[in-house]
């Protein structure tokens, strides 16, 4: 048996709805169509897929719990398997490189930590390691080689930088602890580059994505350069970044842009790293998230405020946007989320 593309769909976390709306995509249209909406103790923030694509993990941030689906990919809906408290209100949530840990961070309380996954995708109660940074955490996650992990904070300015036993699910403090960029920029989210040694961090205040260099010996991070996510004139005191995403073949790097209200988007050198505009493209009012479909065709972005969803097609070649809809989603979308959905054929 082989696993065959078969559906796409997009999970909405809506803060003020205390609730995960569902939706799947046409992939003639573009058009989401929604499935499912899934009421929450608290309010959503950051999902991420399992490693196997069987699971979907959702953190519960005001309850300060993470919740675990399992993905029926027959009925291409979701199936609640138990919210777990991991002391925490975790503004990001990732796994590990083998699919057994789930990586935290939390802005308010400024730790970070990780929780066994279960066998059957649920997440372990007891944290396999709990370590205090500063307030400020953004988002955690691990490097190619599954030895490191690094968590921007935008107060520190600051990317803290760990080191990861994938055997025992712990994170430790590497040494130095932090790696800085440029006074006042505030790293918030990070991609990594597929295959050079590079960490790009979009810039919360800063109007920014930085690239750094990472060692892979050593998982220490050295910042580099910077580029713009504006266009020339518009006043940077009126805009944050917020989300930062890179296509599978490292090709083009995307960020976005609350107060401009746009996806800003860069062509990356392939010997070098570096970014070269190709452009903003607009979204709703203060797209605080947006994701990249698994074949990198569509992307769709949350309008935080205007409580809406862009739906765009990509470009392959030139890396640009085109929207396609725009069309109203639950109250407050602070997370959005592609679900690839599978379908068994036989050989």
């Amino acid at each position: 048996m082989s696993l065959v593309f078969a559906a796409l769909l997009v999970a909405v976390s809506a803060g003020k709805d205390q609730a995960l709306h569902l939706y799947e995509l046409n992939p003639k249209s573009g058009v989401l169509m929604e499935r499912a909406t899934y009421e929450l103790p608290g309010s959503p923030g950051s999902q991420c897929v399992s490693i196997d694509g069987n699971h979907l993990y959702v953190s519960v941030r005001s309850a300060n719990s993470v919740t675990a689906y399992q993905i029926d990919h027959a009925k291409k809906t979701l199936i609640p398997l138990g919210l777990t408290d991991i002391g925490a209100n975790a503004a990001y949530v990732a796994t590990d490189r083998t699919g057994r840990t789930l990586l935290w961070a939390s802005y308010s309380g400024g730790v970070v930590g990780s929780h066994a996954i279960t066998k059957t995708g649920t997440i372990r109660k007891g944290a396999l390691s709990r370590i205090e940074t500063a307030r400020c955490a953004h988002a955690i996650l691990p490097d190619a080689s599954n030895k490191f992990a690094f968590v921007p904070h935008t107060g520190p300015n600051a990317v803290y930088q760990f080191r990861f036993n994938a055997l025992t699910g712990k994170l430790s403090k590497n040494d130095p602890l932090t790696s800085s960029p440029a006074i006042g920029l505030e790293p918030r989210h990070l991609a990594f580059h597929p295959r050079l040694p590079i960490v790009y961090c979009d810039d919360e205040k800063g109007d920014s994505v930085t690239a750094y260099t990472l060692n892979r010996t050593t998982g220490l991070l050295k910042a580099t350069h910077s580029t713009s996510t504006l266009p020339s004139g518009f006043d940077g005191s009126k805009n944050t970044c917020a989300d930062i995403e890179i296509t599978k073949g490292g090709k083009f790097v995307y960020a976005s842009n609350r107060g401009h209200n746009s996806i800003a988007g860069f062509a990356v050198d392939a010997k070098s790293g570096k970014l070269s505009s190709i452009g903003q493209f607009p979204t709703g009012e203060i797209p605080r998230s947006f994701n990249l479909s698994p074949n990198n065709k569509w992307m769709v972005a949350a309008g935080q405020r205007s409580h809406d969803l862009y739906i765009y097609e990509r470009n392959p070649k030139s890396g640009k946007l085109t929207k396609l809809h725009q069309q109203p989603t639950g109250q407050g979308p602070s997370w959005v989320q592609f679900i690839p959905i599978f379908k068994a054929k036989k050989k």
